[in-house]
């Protein structure tokens, strides 16, 4: 007889609405276009025209996020799923990659 819990691939994070930490966050290539579970308080926020980024940070460090919500107040506590993006830079010591997070939908808010 055969006991256990199933696949134990099935209990990753971002598979159960459960929250990876920015740290763990997947930056090379094969990461992109990744959906990601992510909790953390709101830092700087940058407005754009019709949307904002603003930084999602916790223990581990923190990431930009673009988001089409423009309500997003420093200080919040958030818990998103979003996808995984890299934008080229081009700076004086040559290109660079950004990774930065497209938020698909917020899971939790609540205020600071």
């Amino acid at each position: 007889m055969t006991m256990g819990c199933g696949d134990p691939l099935a209990l990753l994070p971002g598979q159960m609405n459960l929250p990876m930490t920015i740290e763990s966050i997947p930056t090379d290539a094969a990461g992109q276009g990744s959906t990601v579970i992510l909790r953390g308080t709101v830092g700087d926020r940058s407005p754009l025209l019709g949307a904002q980024v603003y930084q999602l940070q916790d223990r581990t460090g923190d990431i930009w996020v673009l988001s089409s919500d423009e309500t997003i107040q420093t200080g919040e506590q958030l818990k998103i799923r979003g996808r995984v993006e890299h934008q080229s830079v081009s700076a004086v010591d040559g290109d660079q990659t950004q990774v930065y997070i497209q938020e698909l939908e917020q899971l939790e808010r609540s205020p600071q």
